[in-house]
């Protein structure tokens, strides 16, 4: 299935008798799945159809869902007639005993509910399936962003894995030459040390020394488990999506941060610290690039 980014929008109409609705639905990062939704009191009881919808269809991301209604014709005006005429003559009775400017209608409007709107009633149950239908028409629009967002990130991804793994081979060709090098002024440093003394050393323990000293400068393993987890992202990136996929690319990019920094501290070079310090940096970009993976 297709990378996907938790990063999307997308949004659809529907009407309900006379009533046109819009769906928005928003979402950015998060660790798990959290939606809120902010629905008008003629859709309230639709809330349950739309976390069911979306947690069905959308795995991971921080969603919002917001619907507001765009146009409605058949709104019925009810005017209290009688009840206004009789407020408008009290009125004007009042301002004549005063001495008091006329009132206006305005002033009359505001000293009760003289008008009213009166909406269409609609189904409760049609409600729900106009509203199912819009807000599948609107997850559609955020999956397809969310999925051309996602191709993009896997292809910026797989070409900085191809640097690390370009890094890596730089690494393996150069540590033998750089122990082989170190072993060798050791050689010379235990010569200098004997002459100065005059007396030889110990060459069975030089010896295992010597060997302690280039186990610990070999990189062979960091170097076979971060091609590993290279091979590994890989997959993840082209296998199926089991909502997990954001995580398990998570992981893999901690434990290549894991290999790298032990393969840093165990080759003392100037040119493969430089090598490690650049494939830290193009690893920080894959688990920025990651972490908005759903």
């Amino acid at each position: 299935m297709p990378v996907m980014s938790m990063t999307g929008f997308g949004a659809a109409t529907f009407t309900v008798g006379a009533q046109s609705w819009r769906i928005e639905l928003k979402s950015v990062n998060h660790k798990a799945l959290a939606f809120r939704a902010h629905l008008p009191d003629e859709l309230a009881h639709c809330e349950g159809i739309a976390t069911a919808q979306v947690r069905q269809r959308l795995m991971r991301g921080a969603i919002e869902l917001r619907a507001a209604m765009e146009s409605e014709d058949a709104v019925e005006i009810a005017v209290n007639r009688a009840a206004l005429r009789v407020l408008m003559a009290e009125l004007q009775h009042v301002a004549a005993e005063l001495g008091a400017p006329p009132p206006t209608l305005e002033l009359a409007l505001r000293q009760g509910n003289l008008i009213t709107l009166k909406r269409p009633t609609v189904d409760p149950r049609l409600a729900e399936i106009c509203f199912a239908d819009g807000l599948a028409r609107a997850i559609d629009a955020m999956v397809l962003m969310r999925s051309r967002e996602g191709e993009s990130l896997a292809v910026d991804m797989l070409a900085r894995l191809g640097s690390l793994e370009h890094l890596l081979a730089q690494v393996e060709v150069d540590a033998p030459k750089i122990t082989a090098n170190l072993l060798e002024r050791l050689r010379v440093r235990v010569s200098k040390l004997e002459a100065e003394i005059g007396t030889d050393l110990d060459k069975g323990r030089v010896l295992t020394e010597l060997v302690v000293f280039s186990d610990k400068s070999d990189v062979t393993e960091e170097i076979v488990r971060g091609r590993a987890h290279i091979e590994q992202f890989r997959q993840t990136l082209s296998g199926p999506d089991d909502a997990e996929r954001g995580r398990r690319l998570d992981f893999l990019s901690q434990e290549l941060l894991r290999e790298l920094n032990t393969l840093g501290s165990k080759c003392r070079d100037a040119g493969v610290a430089s090598a490690v310090v650049d494939a830290k940096v193009e690893l920080e970009k894959i688990r920025e690039q990651a972490q908005n993976i759903a």
